[in-house]
């Protein structure tokens, strides 16, 4: 479970700040009008002063292409405005880097765009060095459009979110679109820890109310150090509830990032929608949903996450909460609160380091189709250590019922030092028994897990359906209380 906590409404403010005057400059670049955009094209020396020429100059005419010197290394080291070491983007812009690198020099953000007139595209040019005191290292996108094509991000860092890019909506007639091709957000950081009231999260990507879309593409080796998502973070993060935040991932990867003091190690999804297509999570680290964290903040239904993997894995990402650090079933590959769809897709060989939950945590509902869970460890200590591939349970009240449907699906070779080896449907911690919650498995198998009791299923509270389902081979038995699942035996 994800909640809004005090300090992120002083963090709301200062980007709403930023995006009022966004939206204000950009109303007046629309006045220009944009049938200048294809006139003559603007080739920029290796020098930073004609790049900040070059921009307001495209400005001013309403929209340019911007040809920089091929390999040129720009370096900003004082800002244009306020923290931004070029001019703000207000019209339709195309960069051509030509192998470029644009330099913040740890100094300065580097861009930012403001809706509704602002669109930047970036072909073929790294952005790093990025800096700012609250948004968006590298690039601040407020309600306009940004697209990377070929380009890279890299060692950029921000104080309260979006280490490499932060891209947000406050105007749903303005949304903020983010697009990146062939392009990667690696190795950024979001570096204000949870005890400062503004700090976020996103070490790579922060999305808020916006489309965030990644085609084979990378937000790999990000941080975060506030509460939420070190590789790419999407929602609602301020409880708006008007619209949605939608992140797509096709062929793509969110690898290897790390939010110590947060949900989501890979992706977190807070009252949005993801949508993984033939894409991996693998290898993140974080407290709880060591891959992905998808969860409803706290708002009741019909205020639900989405999350969606067709074709997909998340795979070897590690969950360290302890106990009295966080949630004590943790989910070592996913932790999902909302409505969760896996088609065809793996979620293998996680950990849940001193908690419940080695593969998957669920107190929403979940179904899996052709999908597969194996190879995952709950390694906490007795009952903090149970359900080796699966944990689902219920959560607070406003979550509503818990339910798990696998169909044609394998939870296979997991391991938990509690109970439930393969699935723990309910957890009886002493003074704060979490029931389970309505488990069907239809043509599938649970088979080769291990466990102090329920090597295959433990179930407490809840409800077991058993179809054509194979619960075999499971130590040191099948399903346990005994007698309490019918079909399975042994």
């Amino acid at each position: 479970m994800i909640r809004m906590p005090e300090r992120g409404r002083r963090a709301r403010r200062r980007l709403m700040m930023m995006c009022v005057a966004g939206i204000a400059a950009g109303v007046t670049a629309l006045g220009l009008g944009s049938a200048s955009f294809a006139a003559a094209q603007i080739n920029v020396p290796c020098s930073t002063g004609a790049l900040v020429a070059a921009i307001n100059t495209a400005n001013s005419a309403g929209g340019r292409t911007i040809n920089l010197a091929a390999g040129c290394h720009y370096s900003l080291t004082t800002p244009d405005n306020g923290e931004n070491g070029l001019p703000v983007v207000t019209s339709q812009i195309v960069v051509n880097g030509n192998g470029a690198t644009i330099d913040g020099t740890n100094s300065v953000r580097i861009l930012e765009v403001d809706g509704p007139g602002g669109s930047l595209s970036l072909q073929n040019v790294t952005l790093t060095g990025g800096s700012a005191s609250d948004f968006g290292g590298a690039i601040a996108n407020l309600g306009g459009a940004v697209s990377l094509n070929h380009s890279l991000v890299t060692g950029n860092a921000a104080a309260d979110a979006g280490g490499g890019i932060a891209s947000a909506t406050f105007d749903p007639s303005s949304v903020a679109k983010l697009t990146l091709n062939h392009s990667a957000v690696n190795k950024n950081e979001q570096t204000a820890g949870p005890d400062d009231e503004n700090a976020l999260g996103g070490g790579g990507i922060v999305n808020i109310l916006g489309t965030v879309t990644l085609n084979h593409s990378q937000a790999n080796g990000n941080d975060a150090e506030g509460f939420v998502g070190g590789g790419i973070a999407s929602g609602d993060y301020f409880n708006f509830s008007s619209t949605s935040s939608v992140l797509t991932l096709n062929n793509s990867q969110v690898d290897g990032n790390t939010a110590p003091n947060a949900g989501g190690g890979g992706v977190q999804n807070l009252l949005g929608s993801a949508t993984l297509n033939n894409s991996e999570v693998d290898g993140n680290t974080s407290l709880n949903g060591g891959g992905i964290s998808s969860g409803s903040g706290g708002n009741a239904p019909p205020l639900v996450s989405h999350l969606t993997l067709n074709n997909s894995e998340v795979d070897g990402n590690t969950a360290t909460t302890a106990p009295g650090e966080g949630p004590p079933i943790a989910g070592g590959g996913i932790a999902n609160g909302g409505e969760a769809l896996l088609n065809n897709s793996e979620v293998d060989n996680n950990t849940a380091s001193h908690a419940a939950a080695g593969g998957i945590s669920n107190h929403g509902r979940m179904t899996l189709n052709n999908t597969e869970v194996n190879g995952n460890s709950a390694a906490g200590t007795g009952l903090v250590g149970s359900g080796g591939g699966i944990v689902s349970a219920q959560g607070p009240p406003e979550t509503g019922d818990t339910i798990l449907t696998l169909n044609n699906s394998r939870v296979n070779d997991n391991h938990a030092h509690g109970d439930g080896g393969g699935i723990a449907n309910g957890v009886p911690f002493p003074g704060m028994p979490l029931p389970g919650g309505a488990l069907t498995l239809h043509n599938s198998q649970v088979t080769g897990n291990v466990a102090a009791h329920g090597g295959g299923i433990f179930n407490s509270g809840g409800s077991v359906t058993l179809s054509n389902t194979a619960v075999t081979g499971n130590t040191p038995d099948n399903c346990y209380p005994p007698g309490t699942i019918a079909g399975c035996t042994g």
